[in-house]
């Protein structure tokens, strides 16, 4: 049999579960571990195997697809097609199998221990992580949390529940330009709150002895932009840009703690979320509108369809709804 007829008869619903005692399935597990580490000693590891049997599991693989699956690359280990092909669908299957072994009761959080795995910027966890944490607490003892950095590939995260939810903020308004938020059509959404944007400064800042804040001062400013990937335009920049304007960006940071901190300090201005006044440490600052049109935004939880109808899936998104009634949509400007 070749190696595109087995895995064939494998998926079809027209044959018995016989097909599967031709395949190790400890073979897949292995497979799962090398094409998310690429590397045979790094896979080894997580398997919790010797760097010699996951080298001869490999030889197996490779006879069991007829492809070499992990080849040297300039940067190391890289993926062929082959392998490429089956990781998405290989991950989704081992973690739903998974799923289903461990969890046979159905789901009661008051006994649950697991962990929940979310992709959200620091500025939502300043804002919700304690009151979520706090129900986690009433609701859910045991339940864990682990906020990781966003992926490459955020939506086949999601698929293979590598991640549970991912919070994304979303501009409501269209643009001709790009402006990055989009969300992938196959994955599922609900808005948690929607929020507009202010300017923050020190309460000292000597743009607040002038009674009007025009958009001529405002691009005369230095500005300190959060910007998580640390190159590229923000929001205002793209807007500015279609009008023939510009800003100085003095300052880029990776995350808002970082950005109030410095703007304590500083004659620098940050054009942020009218939430981010609700945080402890933006208590010093003052605010202005922004002298220019810049859209609303919703921020936005997303997942993937797989886990739609998953009983603890559900009660997470539940919980995260809950845990965001309390940031008040659209502050007043």
């Amino acid at each position: 049999m070749n190696p595109m007829s087995w895995f064939d008869v494998i998926m079809s619903d027209a044959h018995d579960d016989r097909a599967l005692h031709r395949i190790d399935l400890n073979l897949l597990v292995a497979l799962d571990a090398l094409t998310r580490e690429r590397s045979v000693t790094k896979a080894a590891q997580r398997a919790g195997v010797t760097q010699s049997a996951m080298s001869h599991t490999l030889r197996r693989l490779r006879e069991l697809f007829d492809d070499p699956l992990l080849v040297r690359g300039r940067g190391g280990m890289v993926l062929t097609p082959r392998a490429e092909a089956l990781t998405i669908p290989l991950r989704s299957g081992l973690v739903s199998l998974a799923r289903t072994l461990a969890e046979p009761q159905p789901f009661a959080p008051e006994h649950a221990t697991r962990t929940f795995r979310l992709v959200s910027p620091d500025l939502f966890d300043a804002l919700v992580l304690p009151t979520l944490l706090q129900r986690l607490g009433q609701q859910a003892p045991a339940i864990d949390l682990a906020v990781v950095p966003m992926p490459k590939r955020l939506a086949d995260s999601l698929e293979t529940g590598d991640i549970d939810l991912a919070i994304y903020p979303v501009l409501l308004d269209p643009h001709p330009f790009d402006l990055g938020t989009q969300v992938d059509a196959e994955l599922q959404t609900r808005t948690l709150f929607r929020d507009s944007f202010r300017c923050f400064v020190r309460s000292e800042h000597p743009v607040l002895a002038s009674r009007r804040f025009t958009l001529k001062a405002y691009t005369r400013l230095n500005h300190i932009l959060v910007s998580p990937g640390g190159e590229g335009p923000g929001v205002v920049d793209r807007i500015l840009d279609a009008r023939g304007l510009q800003r100085r960006i003095a300052l880029r940071v990776p995350h808002f703690a970082t950005a109030l901190e410095v703007l304590a300090q500083s004659d620098l201005v940050l054009t942020a979320p009218s939430s981010l006044s609700q945080c402890a440490t933006a208590s010093t600052l003052a605010s202005r509108p922004v002298p220019l049109d810049i859209p609303e935004h919703a921020i936005t939880m997303i997942w993937h369809p797989r886990f739609t109808e998953d009983p603890a899936h559900r009660w997470l998104r539940e919980l995260m709804v809950d845990a965001t009634h309390e940031v008040p949509s659209l502050p007043p400007k």
